[in-house]
């Protein structure tokens, strides 16, 4: 595929493309993986990453080779590796305040975090979002986003009145009454994380919950679009109404009970599923009815690889999400929300660390280069003609590709099984390509936002010679 001009300007000496040397994992990741393994579960890792040599949308692992990088540490590499900017941030000591120790940001935070705050976080909220909590982690956004729509809904059902005696005491005991029956929906698919209560809404792969209690709280069938969509438009259209009949059943079976219902824009673990800004708009319809906190977990489609910094910015939704989680692309995890949805009490949602401030001064520079650079229009670009280019993939290897789709360069496509996406895994990373895969048998895109037409060439043929 002929590659055209980027709108984002080249990263100064990025290599030209990839460059194999040995087998992946070479030699030198199998040595560090024998003394990793000593120590941690080293079995996950694809090779070891020379993090000084890696640059832009290539990665240099330890033996010398150098891939093209789609994947981005499962979407969390925003302007690609040692960007400029960022390396000269660092030297010019615009870090340095953060630099020397780690703040416990709920108990003495230094002036430049309210700065951040109110600069940086504040300027890039969901429309309708007054309130920002930071964590660390996508985990424990979406545990702190749980807690905060259960607190919101035990307020409301004392009639915001303050918890009685009884209810301290019942709470010591794990007894609260009515309380421990609060539950929330969550999507077949969905992924939401590994902690306690993210991990209870989470529906992606047996493993993430095998020997884990769980709490009881109802799952409902995620539609799952079916591409190319003008193919299937009346499967789509009724799948979906299939899903929103079984949301307002579970809602109908739960009077009252339901403090929230969780949904990414796209099911990133779960095999890159969509749905129409139609559904989603109807969540919202039902949510607000019923009093129901709606979470949308941007977790993994926050900080534009969507095109856009939100993704659910695109459904044009009759009213804002009350939560929206993130983390991943942002450095730091965290959730937004409505003012009433923010705990009326202090130290409800609370930890040590609430955040990282030398995450979020590197967010700072890293959206002050997307903004410069034009990052999400490039993405919404570059990300066009990567589907079109897997569009066409599917259309000429019909027995290897199918269901080409994306939104900006959050993009996938499908191999007929587990076992044959799996091997295609395995040669991509042999000749260059570091891509992921997403549930059983998909291939999921997740590059920087300096991801351009040259890389999208570069990949469309890395991918076109394992269907060969």
């Amino acid at each position: 595929m002929t590659a055209q001009p980027s709108i984002a300007p080249p990263i100064p000496g990025e290599p030209e493309r990839a460059a194999m040397r040995t087998a992946i994992p070479g030699p030198a990741s199998e040595a560090l993986r024998a003394r990793h393994h000593r120590y941690q579960d080293a079995r996950p890792i694809h090779f070891y990453q020379d993090a000084r040599k890696s640059l832009g949308n290539y990665m240099v692992d330890v033996d010398g080779n150098v891939l093209l990088d789609v994947y981005g540490h499962i979407a969390a590499v925003p302007i690609g590796y040692n960007h400029p900017d960022l390396l000269a941030a660092w030297r010019d000591g615009r870090f340095d305040w953060c630099a020397g120790y780690r703040s416990a940001l709920g108990v003495a935070p230094a002036p430049e975090w309210v700065d951040l705050v109110e600069n940086t976080l504040m300027r890039v909220a969901p429309k309708g979002h007054s309130r920002v909590f930071t964590f660390t982690t996508g985990a424990e956004a979406v545990e702190n986003a749980l807690k905060a729509a259960f607190i919101h809904l035990a307020r409301r059902r004392r009639g915001g009145a303050q918890p009685s005696d009884a209810d301290l005491a019942a709470c010591m005991l794990n007894r609260q009454p009515g309380v421990n029956a609060f539950k929330v929906i969550s999507f077949e698919g969905g992924f939401h994380g590994r902690s306690m209560g993210a991990l209870s809404a989470t529906r992606s792969k047996p493993i993430h919950k095998l020997d884990i209690p769980a709490f009881d709280w109802p799952v409902v069938p995620f539609p799952a679009t079916q591409f190319p969509e003008a193919e299937h438009a009346e499967q789509n259209r009724a799948a979906e109404a299939r899903s929103l009949e079984a949301v307002e059943a579970a809602l109908d079976a739960h009077p009252d009970e339901v403090a929230a219902l969780i949904v990414e824009p796209i099911q990133g673990e779960g095999g890159d599923r969509h749905a129409s800004p139609a559904f989603f708009q109807a969540l919202r319809r039902l949510t607000a009815e019923r009093g129901v906190a709606l979470i949308i977990d941007e977790v993994q489609t926050c900080g534009g690889g969507t095109g856009a910094l939100w993704a659910h910015e695109a459904w044009d939704l009759p009213e804002p999400p009350d939560m929206v989680t993130f983390s991943k692309k942002m450095q730091l995890g965290g959730f937004y929300c409505r003012e009433e949805l923010a705990p009326v009490e202090a130290l409800r949602v609370f930890n040590t660390w609430l955040g990282d401030p030398l995450r979020g001064a590197q967010l700072e520079v890293i959206l002050e280069v997307i903004e410069r650079d034009r990052l999400l229009e490039n993405t919404r670009a570059t990300g066009e003609r990567l589907v079109v280019g897997l569009e066409d993939l599917c259309r000429r290897y019909p027995e290897v590709l199918s269901g080409a789709r994306g939104a900006g360069t959050f993009a996938a496509v499908d191999f007929p099984h587990a076992a044959r996406r799996d091997a295609a895994l395995t040669a991509l990373r042999n000749r260059g390509l570091e891509v992921g895969g997403s549930g059983d048998r998909t291939l999921r895109f997740r590059p920087a936002l300096v991801f351009g037409p040259r890389h999208v060439a570069e990949a469309l043929d890395l991918v076109e010679s394992v269907c060969k």
